[in-house]
């Protein structure tokens, strides 16, 4: 225990000592928080439309004014032909393209079928399913306010009305599906990029051959490397919460207690995956790349963005060894939904025998190399 409270002491004045740290340990959380909260989101607020009206009717006039009224729609061009129209989206000055036909007018009054063409840019896949949707969503006002103009009561207008009752994020704000996820982000930066460094640094200098021959053990070494950064990820955690808080007014339904627990847990496993990524790596060129691609396959995989339920099955047991996934899903459970401790139970346990795991390997690895 002894041998353990010096490498600790050593450890912490290492950490002071270094200005870059601290910097990053302060501005690491702020940046992240008021960055990537607020500018991280799947919610579209303009979409760019072109409108091709080759009815030029009075009721077409009608329909483009109220796309144009719409807070998601800016109108920006008026393409005389489908080609034209073609170029927008090709150049990028156009997310889609409304084309009103020349009997536009005379479908709405029976002669015809009334019919529109929608061209959308799928680039991105997300963007353009909303698109459609916001704009159906007006054709659909439209045409109800046809059928009522031409005398029909509104009992006589078949539908059925639904009023949605949105759960644990009533007003969808996206920064508080975000902000948890983020959070797991910081703990990332902080225990797998600064934690490593630190070891495969003193192995670059030949501190770690002056510390083999001495009577210390290698898991009092681990140890060591393990709880000063240990300290600083959580000290972090509440730091990047607080201006969360403070700066979004994000809601934290469940125990505050039980979020730092988990997030003890996961600090570990991360903690031990960045020791052990050390023991394979003799520079830190390397391990920045080995760090970089791991860490980016766990945040893209854990379902940050898009749900991991909707992921191809081989993805979804990947997730078994992702610790991210973990955490993920038990911030926004415990923050958003107030779940308690029977609620995470099975994902707590699964993250604490990674989290050991982990920590296994770096002991192991790092005696391979004595």
């Amino acid at each position: 225990m002894r041998r353990l409270l010096f490498l600790l002491k050593k450890e912490f004045r290492q950490i002071v000592r270094n200005p870059f740290m601290l910097r990053a340990i302060i501005m690491v959380p702020l940046l992240q928080m008021l960055i990537l909260v607020p500018a991280i989101t799947f919610g579209i607020k303009r979409l760019d439309l072109a409108v091709t009206d080759n009815d030029r009717s009075p009721a077409s006039r009608e329909l483009i004014s109220k796309l144009a009224g719409s807070t998601f729609f800016k109108t920006t061009a008026a393409p005389i032909n489908i080609a034209g129209a073609g170029a927008l989206l090709l150049s990028g000055d156009a997310d889609l393209v409304l084309i009103i036909p020349n009997d536009f007018s005379e479908g709405l009054a029976g002669m015809t079928k009334p019919r529109l063409q929608v061209l959308v840019d799928a680039v991105n896949s997300t963007q353009a399913m909303l698109a459609w949707s916001y704009l159906t969503s007006v054709v659909r006002d439209y045409n109800m306010d046809v059928v009522m103009a031409t005398g029909a009561a509104p009992s006589a207008i078949p539908g059925i009305n639904t009023s949605p009752r949105y759960w644990y994020n009533p007003t969808l704000n996206y920064k508080h599906f975000m902000l948890p996820g983020v959070l797991v982000i910081l703990i990332i930066a902080i225990g797998l990029m600064l934690a490593g460094l630190n070891l495969v640094k003193e192995l670059e200098t030949g501190t770690l051959e002056q510390i083999n021959v001495t009577p210390i053990r290698k898991w009092e070494l681990i140890i060591s490397k393990v709880i000063p950064f240990f300290i600083l990820g959580l000290l972090d955690l509440a730091l990047g919460l607080t201006v969360g808080w403070i700066a979004f007014d994000i809601p934290f339904e469940g125990s505050i207690l039980l979020f730092f627990a988990c997030s003890a847990i996961f600090l570990v496993a991360v903690l031990g995956m960045a020791l052990f990524f050390s023991t394979l790596v003799s520079n830190r060129q390397q391990y920045l790349f080995v760090a970089f691609f791991f860490t980016m396959i766990f945040i893209l995989m854990s379902g940050i963005f898009t749900p991991s339920e909707s992921m191809p099955r081989w993805a979804q047991q990947f997730n078994w060894i992702n610790p991210v996934a973990y955490l993920m899903r038990i911030n926004r459970m415990v923050m958003l939904k107030g779940a308690g401790f029977s609620d995470i139970a099975r994902d707590m346990g699964l993250l604490s025998v990674l989290a050991m795991g982990f920590i296994s390997l770096a002991i192991r690895g790092y005696r391979k190399r004595a």
